[in-house]
């Protein structure tokens, strides 16, 4: 009996070929799981970045609801959070946040600390000057019944992790 198979010499091409193929669906898979690592890395940022921004304004809100308990300006002295025009810190120098400088706006506001703000005394505001726009909403009055003074709050917060921080800036009118 004869053996009509012809033996061919096998060179290794195909398993080439295969560890090649292999190496770079290996390199892909890497390259997918260190995208997926920096977008989970994003997505916590912004989510702490919001966290800071919604604490901020409520530091605001707390401040609002403070200047509409006030029956007098004598409690503004450059202190405790509360300064006369131009005396206020910047919002920007660190020590701003810390002791006495600002106030601590208190309730729970997430996982990060607790926002702190200031409130700047800006002084009397003219309803009559045709450049402003003075809108006071829940008061019913003549004009005249009562001074308008304006306010400057600037409110700081942070996120969950201490990284993010936010400011915010809003001007408020009450009549005294």
């Amino acid at each position: 009996m004869r053996d009509f198979r012809q033996r061919s010499r096998q060179r290794g091409a195909a398993l080439l070929v295969g560890l090649v193929l292999l190496l770079i669906l290996t390199i892909l898979g890497i390259s997918s799981l260190n995208d997926t690592v920096v977008q989970n890395k994003m997505s916590g940022a912004m989510q702490d970045t919001n966290s800071a921004l919604q604490a901020a304004d409520s530091a605001v809100r707390e401040a609002e609801a403070y200047i509409d308990g006030l029956t007098t300006l004598a409690g503004f002295v450059n202190n405790n959070g509360l300064y006369t025009e131009g005396n206020a810190p910047s919002p920007y120098d660190s020590t701003t946040w810390t002791g006495t400088v600002s106030a601590t706006a208190s309730g729970t506001h997430g996982q990060g600390a607790n926002p702190r703000y200031f409130i700047e005394l800006m002084g009397d505001v003219n309803e009559n000057n045709s450049n402003t726009s003075v809108n006071i909403t829940t008061y019913s009055h003549e004009s005249g019944a009562g001074q308008l003074k304006g306010f400057r709050i600037v409110a700081r917060a942070t996120g969950g992790s201490g990284t993010a921080q936010r400011i915010v800036e809003s001007y408020y009118v009450k009549r005294f």
